[in-house]
C-alpha cells in the first residue's frame, strides 16, 4: 500500500503543472460552451459590411464572412439541411438580401432570421431604391415573424438609413470610442429575461440604476468586455413601440448610463427586433463566452417560435 502511495505521489508530482491547471480549470467552473434548448431547424441571413475606424488589425476587427462562419460551427444551433441555411450577403447586395426576405413563410427556403450588420446603404447608383425595398421586406418579415438582429453597428446611423433605424427601435450617432483599458461593463439589467440568462456566467455584481429607463436602483450581474467599442450617444427611437432594455453600461460618459440591447416589438409584428451594441473587437465578439451566447440566445428569441415555447422574457 505505500509503495502505491509514493507512487502516485511521484506521478502527480511529475505532473504537477497538469493537476494544477485541473485544480485551476475546477475553481474557476466549467469552461465557456454555448447551449441552447432544442428547437426546430433555423436559417439565418445575415447583411453585413466593414468599417475600420480604429485601425484594427484583420485578426481583431469583426468582418463580413466572419458571422456566418462561426455560427456554421456552433453545435448547439440546428441549423437546416437546406443549402444556405446560414448565407452572409455583403451590403452592396441588399436586392438579393431583399429577394430572400421574400419568400413565402410556406418556402422551406424562407429565413427564419435576420442579422443586420450593415453600418451604410449600398454603395451604388440606385441605393436609396434598394435601401427602400430592403426595408419594407424587413417589415413585412417582423409582421410574418420573423426575427430581427441588429448587431453592433447595424444600430448606427449613416444617411439613407434613417427609415431602417426606425424599425430597429433605436439609433447611434457621432463618435464611437476605442477602449483598451475599461471597455465596458456589460450589465444585465433583465435577469429573468431568456436572452441574459441562458447559458451566460457573470463575473461580478453592479450597482445601477436608470429611472428613465425603467431600471430600478439595484446590485445587477455583469461582465466586462475590454478592449471594447463605445457608443455614447445610443438613444431609443420614439414610436409606437415598445422597448425592453436587456443589457446596460456605467462607463462615465454624458449621463453614465447606456444602453447595450434591447427587445422592440410593434404591434402588428408577430416576430421582433433584438440589438446588442458590442462587436468590434472579434475574439471577444466570436469566440465562445458570453457576447456569443448573447447572439445564439437572439437568434432564437427573435423570432416567434421562442414566444410559442415557454421562453417569453
Amino acid at each position: 500500500m505505500m509503495r502505491i502511495v509514493l507512487m502516485t505521489l511521484r506521478h502527480l508530482v511529475r505532473h504537477r503543472s497538469a493537476v494544477l491547471i485541473l485544480c485551476a480549470a475546477a475553481l474557476s467552473g466549467p469552461s465557456p460552451a454555448q447551449v441552447l434548448p432544442p428547437h426546430a431547424p433555423m436559417r439565418i441571413l445575415i447583411v453585413s459590411d466593414e468599417v475600420n475606424p480604429h485601425g484594427l488589425s484583420a485578426a481583431q476587427l469583426t468582418q463580413p464572412g466572419e458571422l456566418s462562419a462561426t455560427l456554421l460551427t456552433v453545435a448547439a444551433l440546428n441549423r437546416s439541411p437546406l443549402p444556405e441555411s446560414v448565407l452572409e450577403l455583403p451590403t452592396d447586395s441588399l436586392d438579393q438580401v431583399t429577394s430572400r426576405l421574400t419568400r413565402a413563410r410556406s418556402d422551406p427556403t424562407a429565413y427564419d432570421v435576420l442579422i443586420y450588420f450593415s453600418h451604410r446603404i449600398p454603395n451604388l447608383p440606385n441605393a436609396a431604391s434598394l435601401q427602400t425595398a430592403f426595408v419594407s421586406a424587413v417589415q413585412q418579415f417582423l409582421r410574418d415573424g420573423g426575427g430581427v438582429i441588429s448587431f453592433h453597428h447595424g444600430i448606427y446611423r449613416l444617411p439613407g438609413k434613417e427609415a431602417m433605424q426606425s424599425v430597429l427601435g433605436g439609433e447611434a450617432v457621432g463618435e464611437v470610442l476605442w477602449n483598451t483599458l475599461q471597455g465596458q461593463n456589460v450589465i444585465n439589467v433583465a435577469p429573468s429575461h431568456f436572452i441574459t440568462q441562458n447559458g451566460l456566467s457573470y463575473s461580478m455584481q453592479v450597482a445601477f440604476a436608470d429611472l428613465g429607463l425603467g431600471i430600478g436602483a439595484g446590485n445587477y450581474a455583469a461582465f466586462n468586455n475590454a478592449p471594447d467599442e463605445r457608443y455614447p450617444q445610443l438613444t431609443l427611437l420614439p414610436g409606437s413601440g415598445r422597448h425592453q432594455i436587456l443589457f446596460a453600461s456605467n462607463y462615465a460618459l454624458g449621463d453614465g448610463t447606456h444602453v447595450l440591447g434591447y427587445v422592440y416589438r410593434q404591434p402588428d409584428w408577430a416576430g421582433k427586433v433584438v440589438m446588442y451594441q458590442p462587436g468590434e473587437y472579434q475574439p471577444n465578439a466570436l469566440s465562445p463566452g458570453n457576447n456569443l451566447q448573447i447572439l445564439l440566445n437572439a437568434i432564437l428569441y427573435s423570432r416567434d417560435w421562442i414566444h410559442t415555447h415557454g421562453f417569453e422574457g
